[in-house]
């Protein structure tokens, strides 16, 4: 059984782990940077993402928050940045975890004494879990079915707008009916970077002229492809050894679906204290009403056993959607509650989280209330009709 709880118990060791033992060397920038500059800082130092200090603000920008801008030349990455929580050498890597999977990052900084001293890459958290053993893991527990692909006769624009809209950094491109290869957002970075040289077909051509190129061969053919059934130890064996950051799950031969560092770290998911289990995901540390949430979540499942009581357990993912032209925090929220014979997915998204869960509770209420009245109906047909009169 590869429940949440029966995972989260049995990965203790590594979520308790300080996150001083695994720190590597960060990706610096300066704030006024411009966009072209800061892409080459990424693609040389082979970095999804890049961080600076404000004062006592962190900053980051991302490969793909890059893809977005249009003049690279001019625009100045400071309206970009957005605003993280950083850790602490003493901190464990079940925080690192929640915020990686919070902010949608491949690393987080250490901070001391108002500098980052470092940063705990998303990579070297699935090595570690590489030591454990995840056999009785099934793939298709933890992976994001039904991927997004394009075709390799789009051009490289449509590729960018995909990444950007739908917020991914993986794109498995279609040729002739078969997927050939996965498309990430740092190989598009290599492409617009000033003077990237990608071969006689994009040499010198300007912005313009490489995004309206076709995708072609560009990505990478490394990419490991198991079955959906395949164990997760198989499954992060294959994406380190082909030093990849994600891999294909097929069925009958078609791809079923794709697995990242994100999914596989978020297996160190948070749990809440209540009678159900439950697990957040993606909380940020430095909400205000942080046990508001929790709170509110425990009481929207408290109320589902009162009339459910077969409910096995619950978890909530939450996503930060950054918009640069506001430092105001959007968020995607998305609860699945899993019971013996059907599983409840409800979403929202918002400004206040809080707000969130109510209009989540309301949802679950609503749901409570006609599956109440279905119930009495069929009721109702099975009375004999001299028990009526």
């Amino acid at each position: 059984m590869s429940s949440p709880q029966v995972i989260y118990q049995h990965l203790k060791d590594v979520r308790e782990l300080k996150v001083a033992k695994i720190m590597k060397k960060p990706t610096i920038l300066d704030s006024s940077f411009v966009a072209s500059k800061t892409i080459g800082v990424l693609v040389n130092s082979d970095s999804y993402d890049a961080f600076c200090m404000e004062g006592k603000d962190v900053l980051t920008i991302s490969a793909r928050e890059l893809l977005g801008v249009k003049d690279i030349e001019s625009t100045k990455i400071r309206s970009l940045l957005r605003k993280i929580q950083p850790l602490s050498k003493n901190d464990t890597i079940e925080k690192a975890a929640a915020i990686l999977s919070h902010y949608r990052m491949r690393s987080v900084p250490v901070v001391e004494r108002d500098e980052i001293v470092g940063i705990v890459n998303g990579k070297d958290i699935v090595e570690l879990l590489h030591k454990q053993d995840l056999k009785w893991i099934s793939a298709n527990t933890i992976l994001t079915a039904d991927p997004i692909t394009a075709n390799s006769s789009d051009s490289i624009a449509t590729a960018r707008k995909i990444m950007t809209t739908k917020r991914i950094d993986h794109l498995p491109i279609v040729k002739n009916g078969k997927v050939t290869q996965v498309l990430t957002s740092m190989h598009l970075l290599q492409v617009i970077k000033p003077g990237e040289r990608l071969g006689s077909g994009l040499r010198g051509l300007n912005l313009k002229k490489k995004y309206q190129t076709q995708i072609g061969n560009i990505g990478s053919t490394r990419i490991p492809n198991l079955n959906t059934n395949a164990p997760l130890s198989s499954v992060i064996e294959s994406m380190l050894k082909n030093d990849t950051s994600c891999c294909l799950l097929s069925l009958w031969g078609n791809i079923h679906g794709i697995i990242t560092y994100k999914d596989i770290i978020n297996i160190l998911e948070s749990k809440i204290p209540s009678e159900v289990p439950l697990y957040i995901v993606g909380l940020p540390e430095d909400y205000d009403s942080s046990e508001i949430v929790k709170t509110k979540f425990d009481k929207i499942i408290r109320n589902l056993s009162k009339v459910y009581p077969e409910v096995e357990q619950a978890k909530a993912s939450i996503k930060t959607i950054h918009n640069p032209s506001t430092n105001r925090p959007h968020y995607q929220v998305a609860v699945r509650i899993a019971s013996p014979y059907r599983t409840y997915n409800y979403t929202e998204s918002g400004w206040d989280l809080s707000k969130i869960f109510d209009a989540i509770g309301s949802k679950v209420v609503r749901n409570l209330s006609q599956r109440s009245k279905k119930r009495w109906k069929t009721t109702i047909r099975k009375v004999d009709k001299k028990d009526i009169f």
